[in-house]
């Protein structure tokens, strides 16, 4: 991965980090307090509705206050009662909901006067029993159903008393529950829906058809039974919907609470439209973040890129190159010392050409002053034929290997020769050997003609041999054998040298194989030199193998790939 790019990453996840902790802060802390100002606001919305309900039922009981104390109500004279009432109820049936019978003059027998021609008795009813039982300033019914019209209502109660501050009866409003509806109907709150209730399950409004039994039941199961607590909110499910209903006391009521059920999705969508434009702006941030990050790394790396294009040049061979990077900063002075090192280099390298150049000039003369190979050959000719000549057959022999062995030795100087020569080189070099150690000394050799044709590095075989002469044979100090086999395997050649000497002890073993492994120079120079010169042609690849077992003998084993001559 480039530079640029881990700048950018690493700047682009640093930066998001930053954000995204910063906007998850923000949004707990926005979430919390919009929630919580939602709440509070909702509760004070509800609560001034409670009181605006609470106002408008002060305002009725004052009303019936004063009814209580006029003349005509405190006389209790049939005649004059019927009228009043009559014209009372004309004139205040819009105030309290109901278009016929809103008032009745009730005596303490029961009797109600409603209108001149029309009276009921009340005795058995509750808030009757209750009027005239207790010393409450006045009563509140639950909702019942008006004898005159069948209509849901229910009957603030307030009582008379005469001249002697005896009570002589009540006076009875009937409140329409549409009217008690008006005043819930009004309060607009996140498409809520509202109704007064008491803890006895009363329910004193008219109910939204959208708001279920089962629901209407459980908004009254949560109305609190302290008569204290002014003010709260419940959280209720409902037909897999989650509803918050806020209970808010009703004043100059008996028990009344104003309860408003919102859907919380409904009641908190401000807040969650806010955590989504927050979202919004957090991704924007993170966008701008990314390019911001992109082009800062691309400054920062651009000169860099400079460095690294001319670097690339220099490694190609061209050291005539030559960058200018403007500033003072770290990378202008990085790019001055890169063109003084370039100039060094160069400089350098037409040193060491010309040294390279002398030595080569230096090392021909030393050859030219040598004996000529060709006269090295012709005197071992001539040694040859005198032996001959003599009857030396073995010493004729033996002045042949020798001859054979310089020559491929030499080769003309070639690198490579073919396998057939490299077995001919080995062969001189055992039967000279042979001479030398004939009571201790035997050797096979084994390769099919096919692989003749192929060439490989010369002098391979040979320091094998030698190495296995001279440090498993000799210290046996007893007769030994050598075999050399070849076979191909695949696109590969095997050459196996073995002997039956003294082996190699398992710790010395192993440091030769990591010495081998490694391309380390050790006491065995031969196995390095042979190992290290098919390295460097072939690779890691191909090389040697050793394995040896102590006082059994060792097998030294060269991998080589098929080469033609015509490859070379």
């Amino acid at each position: 991965m480039k530079l640029q790019r881990k700048l950018t990453i690493i700047f682009a996840v640093c930066l998001t980090l930053i954000f995204s902790i910063a906007a998850l802060i923000i949004s707990i802390r926005i979430d919390s307090y919009n929630k919580k100002l939602t709440k509070n606001l909702s509760t004070q919305l509800i609560e001034s509705k409670a009181n605006e309900a609470g106002a408008w039922l002060a305002q009725r009981i004052r009303e019936l206050h004063t009814i209580s104390r006029t003349p005509t109500v405190v006389s209790m004279d049939e005649k004059a009662l019927n009228s009043y009432v009559e014209q009372l109820s004309k004139d205040m049936d819009a105030y309290y909901g109901n278009n016929y019978g809103t008032f009745g003059i009730n005596r303490l027998d029961g009797l109600e006067y409603i209108t001149s021609d029309q009276t009921i008795d009340v005795s058995d009813r509750d808030y009757f029993k209750e009027i005239i039982t207790t010393d409450k300033e006045y009563v509140i019914s639950k909702p019942i159903i008006s004898k005159t019209d069948q209509s849901l209502i229910t009957v603030a109660c307030y009582p008379i008393y005469n001249e002697a501050s005896k009570k002589i009866g009540f006076v009875g409003a009937a409140i329409s529950l549409k009217k008690l509806t008006e005043i819930t109907d009004n309060l607009s709150f996140y498409n809520g829906k509202s109704l007064i209730a008491d803890t006895t399950g009363a329910v004193y409004t008219n109910t939204d058809e959208s708001l279920t039994d089962s629901f209407i039941n459980n908004i009254i199961e949560h109305i609190p039974d302290d008569s204290d607590i002014k003010l709260t909110s419940q959280n209720i499910s409902e037909n897999n919907n989650d509803y918050v209903v806020f209970y808010a006391s009703i004043p100059n009521s008996p028990g009344w609470y104003l309860c408003t059920s919102v859907e919380r999705s409904q009641l908190y969508k401000d807040t969650k439209l806010l955590n989504n434009s927050l979202i919004s702006i957090w991704i924007l941030i993170l966008l701008v973040a990314i390019v911001v990050s992109y082009l800062a790394s691309r400054f920062v790396t651009k000169k860099i890129d400079v460095l690294s294009i001319a670097m690339k040049d220099v490694k190609n061979g061209n050291l005539d190159t030559n960058i200018t990077l403007e500033g003072n900063d770290e990378l202008s002075v990085l790019a001055d010392d890169f063109n003084a090192m370039v100039v060094d280099i160069k400089k350098l390298m037409d040193e060491v050409y010309q040294h390279q150049k002398e030595k080569r000039q230096r090392e021909l003369a030393v050859l030219q002053s040598q004996i000529n190979p060709h006269f090295l050959y012709n005197t071992l000719d001539t040694l040859q034929w005198k032996a001959l000549e003599y009857g030396a057959v073995e010493l004729s022999e033996l002045i042949m290997s020798l001859s054979s062995f310089f020559r491929i030795s030499l080769s003309k100087g070639k690198e490579f020769i073919s396998l057939e020569k490299e077995f001919e080189h080995a062969k001189n070099y055992l039967k000279i050997q042979q001479f030398r150690y004939s009571d201790i000394l035997n050797y096979s050799i084994e390769c099919s003609t096919d692989l003749y044709s192929y060439y490989v590095p010369k002098l391979l075989i040979q320091p094998l041999v030698e190495n296995a002469i001279y440090h498993g044979i000799k210290p046996k100090l007893d007769k030994g054998s050598i075999s050399i086999n070849v076979y191909e395997d695949q696109d590969s050649i095997i050459i196996n040298v073995k002997d039956d000497g003294v082996g190699i002890e398992q710790k010395k073993l192993e440091k030769i194989r990591n010495n081998l492994k490694e391309h380390l120079t050790s006491n065995n120079y031969g196995l390095y030199n042979v190992n290290q010169r098919i390295y460097l042609h072939f690779g890691s690849s191909y090389g040697l193998t050793i394995v040896s077992t102590e006082n059994k003998g060792t097998t030294v084993s060269v991998k080589l790939p098929k080469i033609k001559e015509a490859n070379l």
